[in-house]
């Protein structure tokens, strides 16, 4: 199921009554927002949505386009195929200020959330919804060995379990979604994966042992802190920052990619997404 949140958004920050009908959207799907709230942005009292109509308008041609929903079916089709088969719903959004372009909410359902504002184009698309549902099949699967699947309960909350949930398995699961998007997207260039030109890419290839060695250090520690450091797009430099070494916000992706890879090709996606990080 696909979910356009964007067009009824946009109707209402154009409507006579702007305030209400606001208002009256957000209490609509109060649940999902409250959810996406507590994984996205937790010091926040509530989501924070775009509201330049000019800005609205063009993303809702493209989350209302049946060209681009169509696209994100058979993405989940592909998906489900290769073996990242968990998710309810793609549901999209437009949200405000920089963040990563998807959130999975693996309970309760499975829904895979994308932020169009975050989304360039149509590889954009299936690299974020990708990445949703590896993750999303990981922490859900009945079958999965992931501690997060296995203790499975109650409200989803990454960042409580991020508390006590090692940063290895983040990382592990970030890697096989970025694996999952090039499986499905083979012709894509791999800068292209990280919303990157060459030059950045390349940055990174130069410098992955210096930024290796530092999340090796990091792999069995737990804490937000990790999470903001290594996976989280947008954090401040502080967290970036080890040892006089800032971290660009894209290492610890590009390392999750580099570090799967012998274990995606050995298994195959199917079982690496089972298994233990």
């Amino acid at each position: 199921m696909i979910f356009d949140l964007v067009s009824p958004w946009l109707a209402a920050v154009e409507a006579t009554d702007s305030t209400r009908a606001r208002s009256a959207f957000r209490n609509r799907h109060a649940p999902l927002f409250e959810a996406l709230r507590r994984a996205r942005t937790p010091t926040s009292d509530t989501l924070p949505l775009a509201t330049d109509a000019t800005q609205l308008r063009t993303l809702a041609r493209r989350t209302a386009d049946p060209a681009t929903q169509q696209l994100l079916r058979e993405t989940v089709a592909r998906a489900a195929a290769l073996g990242a088969d968990r998710c309810d719903a793609v549901v999209l959004v437009a949200g405000s200020g920089a963040g990563d372009a998807t959130q999975p909410l693996p309970r309760p359902g499975c829904q895979a959330i994308i932020f169009a504002d975050q989304v360039d184009d149509d590889n954009g698309f299936v690299v974020a919804l990708a990445r949703s549902v590896a993750a999303l099949t990981r922490w859900g699967a009945p079958d999965s060995k992931s501690p997060l699947a296995q203790g499975a309960g109650g409200a989803w909350n990454p960042w409580d379990a991020s508390r006590n949930v090692a940063l290895r398995e983040w990382i592990y699961t970030e890697g096989l979604g970025i694996h999952l998007a090039e499986a499905l997207l083979p012709e894509l260039e791999p800068h292209r994966l990280f919303n990157l030109n060459h030059t950045a890419f390349n940055r990174l290839r130069e410098r992955e042992k210096v930024f290796r060695a530092l999340l090796d250090d990091d792999l069995d520690e737990r804490g937000i802190g990790l999470v903001l450091r290594w996976l989280t797009p947008g954090a401040p430099l502080g967290p970036r920052t080890i040892g006089g070494v800032v971290l660009p916000p894209t290492a610890g992706h590009y390392l999750a990619w580099r570090m799967t890879a012998e274990r995606v090709a050995r298994v195959g996606l199917r079982d690496a997404i089972r298994a233990e990080a």
